[in-house]
């Protein structure tokens, strides 16, 4: 039966079946921006953009502009992709869009408010080409107002991984995961709708339907045998930490989870950045506690340094924690030795905090209480920390630590003593900065020299986890980021 669809039609979707290279984070539900010259919010992110790769804004007579990494998209943008270019996309709710070569696709509605994840509306129009969406809160708290359509088809989801290829006559979907209805664009399902159509032309297609793809044309919908499809290798230009599936940072194939490994990408929460990349770096916004500007000047930095000093007894005397590592990466950090089980079934939903490499995740109510009064010192678990240099990742080490939170005041300070091979001396990672009202704090950084700090309050504030990155200078002379998580308890 695939004698019907063309030979550049099946190749089209191979190369879309055969990558997905997104970051790890994935629930990295970051607070949209405001673009401060048109008034829109940014609702996505360029994470990764190679090749031919442009925007086209909704201002008609603008020219269209040449995406790169870290430049925010808002809704009415078009992105358009040459021969060969690819762009991948992080969305507000954290839910992730690649776009293939040959393609272009409409941003045509895309609203989250976190506080009200259910009444999110999402709406992406793929003209032309090769699409790979996976959904995030938005999609998942308000499946009837998701909709991905194409020039004959609309997809609404039930909580997925798809992938959609699509020209102006008929369109192919192909699930990794989760589900989605299918149904071709008439009377009975408008372009103009959200969610899943429901006519008598509408088909569930499922990851548990394997070896199947559906077809979507005029007259209806198809479900075809893929197994002649043969996977292609990802773009030869895509950075080693988001390419094929031999890499060693590669999380787990393609049809098993979504993300993969990102050294130097930090996740707490709804706060995510690039540590190498301050400009981009996400803040705690209003809805951080208040407190004077006092408290975060010389009198905190004296108060961290003056802690240094004081003797740390890792998981002394703690209870069991509920808080669980896992790795994305198939294979351990070189110099690594005490490696964190590998992500199989990642629920990202319950991910606390990631680096990129390692991750933290909980139960799902975690977070669910944050403890309003006390001041406490937590205790050191353990943690993990890589140099990211030229040749990638290598482990370093963590010898102590504290954390003090102050509840009632709504601000932290910590400070970590870590090594590498490769640095001088010891590594001191230490920042203060506010608490949120829902538990997730972050340092005030005075300039890029400084340690970024992200983490989050767990089980009503007997448990903390906060992933960090601090620029250093190696013995040869060379710049890098040492970068990692810790656990933490009282």
């Amino acid at each position: 039966m695939l004698q019907a669809m063309s030979k550049k039609s099946v190749y089209r979707l191979a190369q879309a079946l055969s990558v997905s290279v997104f970051l790890a984070f994935l629930v990295a539900f970051g607070p949209a921006r405001a673009d401060q010259s048109s008034g829109r919010e940014a609702v996505g992110e360029v994470l990764f953009a190679v090749g031919g790769a442009y925007r086209h804004t909704a201002q008609r007579q603008a020219p269209p502009e040449t995406l790169k990494r870290g430049e925010r998209l808002r809704v009415g943008d078009a992105i358009q992709t040459q021969e060969g270019a690819h762009v991948h996309i992080r969305f507000v709710d954290g839910a992730f869009l690649s776009v293939r070569p040959n393609s272009r696709l409409k941003i045509e509605q895309y609203q989250f408010d976190a506080s009200k994840p259910q009444q999110s509306q999402v709406k992406f129009m793929l003209e032309d080409g090769t699409a790979r969406s996976i959904t995030g809160r938005a999609g998942e708290a308000a499946k009837e107002r998701f909709r991905l359509n194409t020039p004959v088809a609309a997809v609404g989801v039930r909580g997925t991984d798809f992938v959609v290829l699509t020209d102006p006559k008929q369109s192919s979907v192909l699930v990794n995961s989760g589900a989605v209805v299918v149904a071709p664009l008439g009377q009975q399902c408008t372009a103009e709708g959200l969610g899943p159509c429901t006519g008598g032309l509408s088909q569930l297609l499922s990851a548990e339907m394997a070896g199947v793809y559906a077809r979507i044309e005029s007259g209806g919908v198809r479900m075809l045998p893929i197994n002649e499809v043969k996977p292609k290798s990802p773009h030869a230009e895509e950075p080693p930490s988001l390419a094929s599936r031999s890499n060693r940072f590669r999380q787990v194939d393609a049809a098993q989870a979504a993300q993969i490994a990102t050294p130097g990408v930090l996740i707490a929460g709804d706060v995510s950045f690039h540590v190498n990349n301050p400009a981009t770096n996400a803040d705690l916004g209003s809805g951080a506690s208040q407190a004077s500007s006092e408290l975060f000047g010389d009198q905190r930095s004296k108060q961290v340094t003056e802690a240094i000093v004081k003797v740390v007894n890792p998981g002394a005397h703690l209870p069991p924690s509920s808080l669980a590592w896992g790795r994305w990466a198939l294979d351990p950090i070189p110099g690594e030795t005490n490696p964190a089980p590998i992500i199989t079934k990642p629920e990202y939903s319950r991910m606390l905090v990631s680096d990129g490499v390692n991750a933290i995740f909980g139960p799902a109510d975690a977070r669910s209480i944050v403890p309003r009064m006390g001041q406490f010192d937590f205790v050191l678990r353990d943690a993990r920390a890589s140099l990211m240099g030229p040749e990638g990742p290598t482990a370093g080490r963590v010898h102590s630590g504290q954390l003090s939170i102050d509840f009632s005041e709504g601000s932290f300070s910590t400070f970590l003593r870590a090594s590498h091979d490769a640095v001088d001396g010891m590594i001191l990672v230490q920042g203060s900065g506010p608490l949120r009202g829902d538990g997730l704090f972050q340092t005030l950084n005075p300039s890029t020299q400084d340690a970024n700090i992200v983490g989050v309050v767990a089980n009503a504030g007997k448990e903390a986890v906060y992933v960090f990155s601090k620029p250093v200078t190696t013995r040869s002379g060379s710049s890098g980021s040492f970068f990692g998580l810790s656990r933490w308890g009282r």
